[in-house]
Protein backbone atom coordinates (compact mmCIF):
# COMPACT_ATOMS: atom_id res chain seq x y z
CA UNK A 1 0.00 0.00 0.00
CA UNK A 2 2.63 2.50 0.95
CA UNK A 3 4.43 1.95 -2.80
CA UNK A 4 0.72 2.59 -4.35
CA UNK A 5 0.68 5.90 -2.36
CA UNK A 6 4.02 6.82 -2.99
CA UNK A 7 2.64 6.83 -6.73
CA UNK A 8 -1.06 7.84 -5.50
CA UNK A 9 -0.63 10.77 -7.66
CA UNK A 10 0.97 10.02 -10.97
CA UNK A 11 -1.19 6.84 -11.38
CA UNK A 12 -4.66 9.18 -10.90
CA UNK A 13 -3.17 11.35 -13.26
CA UNK A 14 -2.78 8.48 -16.13
CA UNK A 15 -5.93 7.27 -15.04
CA UNK A 16 -7.63 10.26 -16.03
CA UNK A 17 -5.94 10.46 -19.46
CA UNK A 18 -7.35 6.66 -19.91
CA UNK A 19 -11.24 7.42 -18.91
CA UNK A 20 -11.35 10.37 -20.74
CA UNK A 21 -9.68 8.72 -23.87
CA UNK A 22 -11.69 6.28 -23.04
CA UNK A 23 -15.05 8.46 -22.69
CA UNK A 24 -14.51 9.76 -26.17
CA UNK A 25 -13.41 6.56 -27.81
CA UNK A 26 -16.87 5.43 -26.71
CA UNK A 27 -18.96 8.59 -26.93
CA UNK A 28 -16.82 10.91 -29.18
CA UNK A 29 -18.40 15.03 -28.87
CA UNK A 30 -15.63 17.08 -30.22
CA UNK A 31 -17.30 19.34 -27.78
CA UNK A 32 -14.84 21.86 -29.05
CA UNK A 33 -13.02 22.82 -31.66
CA UNK A 34 -11.46 26.10 -32.52
CA UNK A 35 -8.21 27.05 -34.16
CA UNK A 36 -5.21 26.20 -33.55
CA UNK A 37 -6.63 24.47 -30.74
CA UNK A 38 -4.07 21.11 -31.19
CA UNK A 39 -1.02 23.74 -29.84
CA UNK A 40 -2.93 25.48 -27.26
CA UNK A 41 -3.62 22.08 -26.28
CA UNK A 42 -0.08 20.86 -26.46
CA UNK A 43 1.06 23.99 -24.92
CA UNK A 44 -1.04 23.60 -21.42
CA UNK A 45 -0.01 19.60 -21.40
CA UNK A 46 3.69 21.13 -21.74
CA UNK A 47 3.56 23.73 -19.47
CA UNK A 48 1.67 20.97 -16.72
CA UNK A 49 4.57 18.83 -16.84
CA UNK A 50 7.24 21.27 -17.05
CA UNK A 51 5.28 22.94 -13.99
CA UNK A 52 5.61 19.16 -12.29
CA UNK A 53 9.74 19.23 -13.38
CA UNK A 54 10.25 22.83 -11.61
CA UNK A 55 8.21 21.56 -8.19
CA UNK A 56 10.33 18.34 -7.99
CA UNK A 57 13.27 20.37 -8.47
CA UNK A 58 12.30 22.57 -5.67
CA UNK A 59 12.84 19.84 -3.30
CA UNK A 60 15.94 18.71 -4.39
CA UNK A 61 17.58 22.01 -4.36
CA UNK A 62 16.99 22.09 -0.94
CA UNK A 63 17.98 18.20 0.08
CA UNK A 64 14.71 17.30 1.27
CA UNK A 65 12.24 14.60 0.43
CA UNK A 66 9.58 15.05 -2.78
CA UNK A 67 7.94 11.78 -1.68
CA UNK A 68 5.06 12.39 0.38
CA UNK A 69 4.80 9.28 2.47
CA UNK A 70 8.22 10.21 3.71
CA UNK A 71 7.12 13.60 5.68
CA UNK A 72 8.45 12.86 8.68
CA UNK A 73 11.93 13.07 6.68
CA UNK A 74 10.94 16.62 5.41
CA UNK A 75 14.27 19.02 6.50
CA UNK A 76 13.18 21.96 4.98
CA UNK A 77 9.76 23.83 3.89
CA UNK A 78 10.10 24.50 0.50
CA UNK A 79 8.30 28.20 -0.45
CA UNK A 80 10.37 29.51 -2.95
CA UNK A 81 10.18 29.50 -6.71
CA UNK A 82 7.10 28.10 -7.72
CA UNK A 83 5.89 27.23 -4.50
CA UNK A 84 5.29 31.19 -4.02
CA UNK A 85 2.23 30.80 -6.94
CA UNK A 86 0.60 27.28 -5.76
CA UNK A 87 1.29 25.40 -2.49
CA UNK A 88 0.75 22.42 -4.85
CA UNK A 89 2.08 23.31 -8.27
CA UNK A 90 3.18 19.23 -8.94
CA UNK A 91 -0.28 18.87 -8.44
CA UNK A 92 -1.59 21.86 -10.60
CA UNK A 93 0.80 20.41 -13.24
CA UNK A 94 -0.70 17.17 -13.15
CA UNK A 95 -4.31 18.89 -13.88
CA UNK A 96 -2.83 20.94 -16.49
CA UNK A 97 -1.70 17.49 -18.16
CA UNK A 98 -5.14 16.21 -17.70
CA UNK A 99 -6.36 18.93 -19.63
CA UNK A 100 -4.68 19.24 -22.85
CA UNK A 101 -4.83 15.86 -24.18
CA UNK A 102 -8.49 16.50 -23.27
CA UNK A 103 -8.85 19.63 -24.99
CA UNK A 104 -6.91 17.96 -27.68
CA UNK A 105 -9.75 15.60 -28.08
CA UNK A 106 -12.31 17.99 -27.57
CA UNK A 107 -13.63 15.60 -25.35
CA UNK A 108 -16.73 16.73 -23.08
CA UNK A 109 -15.54 14.12 -20.35
CA UNK A 110 -12.34 16.20 -19.47
CA UNK A 111 -14.29 18.62 -17.29
CA UNK A 112 -15.78 16.35 -15.05
CA UNK A 113 -12.64 14.15 -14.91
CA UNK A 114 -10.46 16.96 -13.72
CA UNK A 115 -13.34 18.03 -10.86
CA UNK A 116 -12.95 14.51 -9.72
CA UNK A 117 -9.54 14.44 -10.24
CA UNK A 118 -9.11 17.82 -8.33
CA UNK A 119 -11.40 16.72 -5.48
CA UNK A 120 -9.45 13.06 -4.96
CA UNK A 121 -6.15 14.82 -4.67
CA UNK A 122 -7.63 17.64 -2.41
CA UNK A 123 -9.16 15.30 -0.10
CA UNK A 124 -6.77 12.34 -0.11
CA UNK A 125 -3.39 13.81 -0.83
CA UNK A 126 -3.31 17.41 -0.14
CA UNK A 127 -5.52 17.63 3.09
CA UNK A 128 -3.90 14.70 4.77
CA UNK A 129 -0.15 16.72 3.81
CA UNK A 130 -0.92 19.90 5.15
CA UNK A 131 -1.65 18.07 8.27
CA UNK A 132 1.57 16.83 8.66
CA UNK A 133 3.13 19.94 7.54
CA UNK A 134 1.34 21.53 10.05
CA UNK A 135 2.56 18.83 12.80
CA UNK A 136 5.88 18.98 10.96
CA UNK A 137 6.47 23.07 10.81
CA UNK A 138 4.08 24.42 12.70
CA UNK A 139 3.71 28.09 12.57
CA UNK A 140 6.37 28.38 9.70
CA UNK A 141 3.75 26.17 7.87
CA UNK A 142 0.48 28.25 8.90
CA UNK A 143 1.90 31.79 7.93
CA UNK A 144 2.58 30.25 3.99
CA UNK A 145 -0.47 29.25 4.01
CA UNK A 146 -1.70 32.41 4.71
CA UNK A 147 -0.17 33.84 2.32
CA UNK A 148 -0.31 31.28 -0.93
CA UNK A 149 -3.11 29.75 -1.91
CA UNK A 150 -3.76 25.37 -2.33
CA UNK A 151 -3.64 25.83 -6.05
CA UNK A 152 -3.76 28.83 -7.43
Amino acid sequence: MEIFYAHFPPVLTLLCLFVIGALDGVFPSQMLRFPGQIVIASAIGLAGLVLVLIAIRGFYRVETTVLPQEMARSSTLVTGGVYQISRNPMYLGMAAIIAGPGLALGAWATLPVLAVFVWVITTYQIIPEERALRKSFGDEFESYQAKVRRWI
